[in-house]
């Protein structure tokens, strides 16, 4: 018994859907780049291109398409575009690294002119609670404060023997590394931290170094800073008084 003319076409076109919808997914398949592993690099033939880690400070913005694969292990690992960067300069893993083309010069994050700085809880969803701009200029002032110190302050040990109260990334953007954030734990305790400094004249004496402290837990960076990012979180106004008014 034949089956009723619109039933073949329903099948017919079922089955040409089924044939294309496996060609696209073969044609995505081919069209990811191959690349191999050596020695923490990965290189694509394809272009010629030999692929390095940033330090995993470094943050894709946004991710975009899968470019290309990198057999680990026996295991597949798909690496994405960036968007707003050419895949032939960067590129991310699933689980958020940046790579980049071994000869491209990368600005470091100190020499970065920022243009936000995003305050971040991190859980299932990254929840931005604060957005700090060059245009305002407490804002700049602080941005600028956090720059320095993580630059050029003095490391501390971590507290590691102590739990925060408070903690956040702190996610800088800038127009020098367009599609990357730089991020840094900023961690606050509810009892001052002591630690070991060499005074003025060579001894080592304690000394408190505060209850708040910007740290990179893969460098292992620790440094102090003021309590200015939580106090403007929690409303307060830090502009500057106004000098009093001269009465001569």
């Amino acid at each position: 018994m034949k089956l009723p003319i619109y039933s073949r076409i329903a099948k017919r076109v079922l089955s040409l859907v089924c044939a294309m919808s496996l060609v696209f997914a073969l044609s995505a398949c081919a069209r990811l780049h191959k690349m191999t592993a050596t020695d923490g690099e990965y290189f694509d033939k394809w272009t010629d291109t030999i692929y390095v880690s940033l330090p995993a400070s470094y943050e894709p913005i946004a991710r975009g398409e899968e470019y290309g694969k990198v057999n680990i292990s026996g295991v597949d690992n798909i690496l994405f575009e960036i968007e707003g960067l050419s895949p032939s300069e960067y590129l991310a893993s699933a689980y958020g690294a940046v790579y980049h083309d071994k000869h491209l010069s990368v600005p470091t994050f100190t020499d970065w002119d920022i243009s936000s700085l995003k305050v971040c809880t991190d859980r299932a969803i990254i929840v931005s609670h604060l957005t700090l701009t060059p245009a305002d200029a407490t804002h700049a002032s602080l941005i600028d404060q956090i720059q320095t110190a993580w630059a050029s302050a003095p490391a501390v040990d971590y507290p590691s023997y102590l739990t925060p109260e408070e903690q956040y990334t702190l996610r800088f953007a800038s127009d020098d590394a367009p599609g990357l954030y730089y991020a840094i734990k900023i961690l606050a305790y509810d009892q001052d931290v002591f630690g070991t400094v060499i005074n003025e004249s060579g001894e080592e004496v304690e000394v408190s170094l505060g209850r708040t402290f910007l740290y990179d837990r893969y460098s292992k960076r620790c440094v102090a800073i003021d309590d200015s990012i939580f106090r403007l979180m929690e409303g307060e106004d830090l502009t500057p008084d106004a000098p009093p008014e001269s009465t001569t």
